[in-house]
This record gives C-alpha cells, structure tokens and sequence, in this order.
C-alpha cells in the first residue's frame, strides 16, 4: 500500500505540472517527485533492490540481484528515462513514462489485494470507485477545462461517474467544456470503465512476465461473470486484444469518413480529424456515447460515418465477450475443419444473445418507423435511416444522429424500452441484458403453452436461472422507481423527461430529452448513483455490500447459471450468462 502510495505521489506531481501554472522555482521540485516517487514505490515493493550498485547486475546474485521481481527493470527502465527525458526538455514523454509506472505499480497492488482480501468481490466496486475518484480529481485540474469554464466538484464527479460506467449523460459538452486534455481523461475513464481495471492490469502483467496466482485468477473470474479460472488469462488476452484491433479498425474507418472540419470547435488543430475518429471510435465500441462534436452525431445525420460505422462498434461492443470469443472459434473452426472433429455449433449462451439481438433491433426498428411516420403523417426520407440507428444506439450506446426533440412520444417510448433491455451479458453495455429478457420471455411463453420447463433452443433452462433473471429485473425497477420517485419529488423538471433521464442513467444509455442540465446539484447527485447502480448491476451491488463476497456478480451482472445438461457433463457450451 505505501508503494502504491507513493506511485500516486508521483502522478499527482505530473497533474499538477501538466494541470497547474507552475512557477520557475515548482517546476523542478515537481519534476524531482514525478520521477523519484515511482522509483521508490518501485524499491519499497521489492521490486527493485536499491542497496545493490548497477555494477552488482553482471556478477553475484545476477539479474536477480537488481530486480527480485519481473517488474522491477520495466519500473527502473521508466523512471531512468522519464529523468533522462525531463532533462533533455521533453516534458510530455516523460509524463507518459511516469504515468507507467503508476500503473505498473496498480498492477502490482492489484495482484496483491486479489490474493489477500477476505472478500475479493470487493475488487469490482472499488476499482470502479478508485477510477472515479481519479478521473474527478484530473478533471477538477484548471488544465482539463477552459480557464474560463472552470468546473465544480459536483459536476466533475457526474462526469467521471459517466465516463466510467460507460454511461454518456453530461452536464456540459464534452468539446466545448473541456481541453485535449480533460477530453483524454474522459476517453480513459471510458476505456478502462467500460473493460474494468482488473482486465488491462492482468494483462500487462502477463506481458511483463508476471504470472498470476490461482487466487488472483479465481478473483478475475468472478470479476468476468465465473468465466473458467483455467482459461481466464487466455480469455483477458482476448478480451484487450479483440477491443484494441476493433476500435483501430473503426477508428481508421471513420478518418476515412468523418468531415474535416465537423465543428467549428477543432477546425484546423494538428491531428485534430484523428481525435475525433479515435475518440468516438473507442466511445461506440464501449458503448459510451460521449461525443466531441458538439452535438452527438447530428452534423452527420445524411452521411455514411454513423450507419457503417458507429452502428457496427455499437453492435460489437453490445453483443459481449463471450459471444465474440465463441462466434470467433465457430468460424475458425467452420474455415479449417479438421477429420475426425465433431462439426462446430455455437453455444447456447451466443444462440440466445444473437437472436435476442436480432429481434430486439428489427422490432426496434420497426416500432420507431412507424411511430415517427404516423407522428410526421407518413414516412419522410429520412425516416428510415434514422429509425435504424436510433434501434441500435437506444441500446446502451447513447448517439443520436436526430435531435432528440424530433422523437414522437410512440419513439421515446419505444427508446425507454430499448434501453432497459440494454446490451449482452459480458459487454460493456448496460441494461436487464438480452440474455435476461429473452430467459424471462420464455418463462413467460412456457407458461402460457401450460408447460412445466423453460426451454431454449432444445436445452431445459433450471428453475434457479428464471428465479434469477426475475431478480435482476425487479432490481433494475427498483432502482428506476426509486430514483424517478425522488427526483420527482425534488424537481421542476416535467415527468416524461425525468423519466426518461433515470431510465438512461439506470441502463447506462446517455440518452436525454434535455433534463440533465436542468439538474439540481442534488438531482445531479441522485443520477450519479444511478448510474453507479446500473453499471454495476443493482443485485451485483447488493449482494457485495450485504454478503461482502462477489459470487453473485460478474461486469454488471448477475453470474453464470448452467443447464442441466451442462451440469451433468460439465461443460461450458450449455450456459447462459446473466452477468
């Protein structure tokens, strides 16, 4: 804890160079504490040996003399250069390299406390937590905003929470209310709230050569809905390594797209046109619809950019992990078939999201068109585009490629319910989850044909599968109709848009009719928690603070129930996933 504490010594000594006006005589003081710290959080973690001299490397105990641990040449390799940098007047590189170490020390400070707390599935709300609590902190730095906008506690807090539960509400626009550098603050929060701090830390540990233990890996797997403890880092691997290749692709695809200049706010700005394609990019991936255009997606409305490629991040990012890990081995499988291998079938858990998704964006589609059309007296030409992104973006993504106020309340309606049902278990979408609502509809379709078992595509789903999903959906009501009634009690704003709001902070949408502004600071409050709830999973949340244990939560959700087929072979192809 002591070295961890002093690697965010050293970070908060490269906030304050990079966020406050420093004067002739802070400046060095303050590049001293942004290198030195992270090498002693280094020496007093063990991980570099400080009395043995440079020389001691090539002789005596060896490398191992030095360094003791893996990390220990990534930390002194940092820290040397950062020093070497700062010196030479690269101020930026050697933030960057001081900010490495910070997380090499995380890293270090994640492995310990997964192997040490009484109750791991604490990890997950205090991670979450722990990123809030910094993305506040770096945007309340007179750099993050313009000096003429400074930015209060309340509504850094509301920010941070929204960045990083993947969720897009704001109280003031993210191009015109923040800098380059608070605008990367938030694209952090994002990325990592949306994967979850674990995930990256696991797998940068595995690339600097430090192996986990059975009980950091059993820790990870609860954290990713009780994925197999055995294959966990295969599947963390996978996990980083599919999310940075999909947001390069799409971010490659909208510079090719995107206009420039889009707004008037970074018209002409060296790598200005890249910012915008890997910023929203990494934002419709995790479902986060933060955007720094000024308005959503509107400027684009009759472009290409949103249908071809925001939509296709939306829907990638909103299927899961799991199902793309599996429909990717289906198709691998299916293009080198090999003699004697049983022919691939995708598992249940990916046979209900997909079709689950399937439906949920057709008869999206389909009750939006036609509420609009009989709203506007027929169908206009743009109707149809904009009735099928809105079917995909109302499902946690939180763009809009129409203004909002155009929506017909049959369209805002339809919108509330795309949004409670939200993204796949295993995303980075919010929500009931499809996998819930479809294991609820056929509780619901057996029950009325008078049949006893609730089954999905030829495999009987167990009684304690329905239970749970029935939970989950009362806790998500519960939230929605304790925070709407609150709200309602404390504000001016009318009850549809209130509604509305709670509903998008509740499934992590981003979604408004316009009532986010309009919040009172406690309001403003209210939806914060909200959003915590929802991304986290309100009976995920319970459960951990009631029981201190987190076997009953994954990223969001609710755990991993088997079929009983599945419970009897023991095999992971006959699962379904609530998480």
């Amino acid at each position: 804890m002591l070295a961890w504490g002093l690697a965010i010594v050293g970070v908060a000594a490269l906030a304050l160079r990079v966020g406050l006006p420093a004067g002739p005589a802070a400046g060095p003081w303050l590049v001293a504490l942004q290198v030195f710290m992270p090498w002693l959080a280094g020496v007093v973690s063990g991980d570099i040996a400080w009395r043995r001299a440079p020389g001691w490397v090539l002789r005596g105990r060896g490398v191992r003399g030095r360094w003791p641990r893996p990390l220990g040449p990534a930390i002194e390799a940092a820290a040397a250069l950062s020093l070497f940098l700062a010196l030479l007047g690269w101020p930026v590189a050697a933030a960057g390299l001081s900010v490495v170490v910070a997380v090499l020390m995380s890293v270090r400070l994640s492995g310990v406390l997964a192997r040490t707390m009484t109750h791991p599935g604490l990890l997950l709300p205090l991670s979450f937590l722990a990123l809030i609590a910094a993305a506040t902190l770096m945007l309340k730095l007179p750099a993050a905003t313009p000096h003429d906008q400074p930015i209060g506690w309340v509504d850094a807090l509301f920010t941070a929470t929204s960045a990083v539960c993947v969720t897009g509400l704001v109280v003031r626009g993210t191009a015109e209310g923040f800098t380059i550098f608070g605008q990367a603050v938030i694209l952090g929060a994002i990325q990592l709230g949306a994967l979850g701090f674990m995930i990256f830390g696991s797998t940068l540990a595995l690339v600097l050569g430090v192996r986990p233990s059975y009980q950091e890996s059993l820790t990870l797997s609860a954290a990713l809905d009780e994925y197999p403890a055995h294959r966990i880092m295969r599947f963390a691997w996978f996990i980083v390594g599919t999310t940075l290749a999909i947001e390069a692709i799409g971010a490659l695809a909208l510079a090719a797209l995107w206009p420039d200049p889009l707004t008037p706010h970074t018209p002409h700005a060296p790598g200005g046109l890249a910012w915008q394609a890997v910023f929203h990019s990494v934002s419709a991936f995790c479902n986060a619809g933060f955007d720094i255009t000024g308005d959503s997606l509107v400027p684009m409305r009759h472009g290409l950019a949103p249908y071809l490629v925001i939509a296709p991040l939306i829907v990638l990012g909103g299927l899961g992990f799991l199902v793309l890990e599996d429909v990717t081995q289906y198709l691998r499988r299916r293009l080198r078939p090999r003699p004697g291998r049983p022919a691939p079938r995708l598992r249940t858990h990916s046979k209900i999201v997909l079709a689950t998704t399937a439906c949920l964006l057709v008869g999206g589609f389909t009750a939006i068109f036609v509420a609009q059309s009989v709203a506007a007296g027929g169908p206009t030409p743009g109707t149809l585009a904009d009735a099928a992104f809105l079917s995909v973006t109302a499902r946690t993504a939180g763009f809009n490629a129409m203004p909002m106020d155009e929506l017909s309340p049959g369209s805002r309606f339809a919108t509330m319910v795309l949004m409670a049902i939200g993204g796949s278990p295993g995303s980075t979408a919010g929500g009931l989850k499809t996998a819930t609502v479809a294991v609820l509809f056929l509780a619901v379709a057996a029950t009325v044909r008078g049949r006893h078992d609730v089954e999905a595509f030829g495999r009987r789903l167990p009684d304690s599968l329905v239970r749970k999903a029935a939970t989950v959906a009362a806790s998500l009501l519960g939230v929605i109709v304790l925070a709407t009634l609150t709200l309602d009690l404390t504000e001016t704003i009318p009850f549809e848009p209130l509604l509305f709001e709670v509903v998008s902070a509740a499934s992590t949408t981003g979604l408004s009719l316009g009532a986010t502004t309009e919040l009172s600071p406690f309001g403003r409050v209210v939806i914060t928690i909200t959003m915590f709830a929802g991304r986290l999973g309100a009976l995920s949340l319970l459960g951990v603070l009631v029981q201190g244990v987190g076997g009953v939560g994954g990223v969001g959700g609710v755990g991993r129930i088997e079929s009983d087929a599945s419970a009897r072979s023991h095999l992971p192809r006959d699962t379904v996933s609530l998480g």
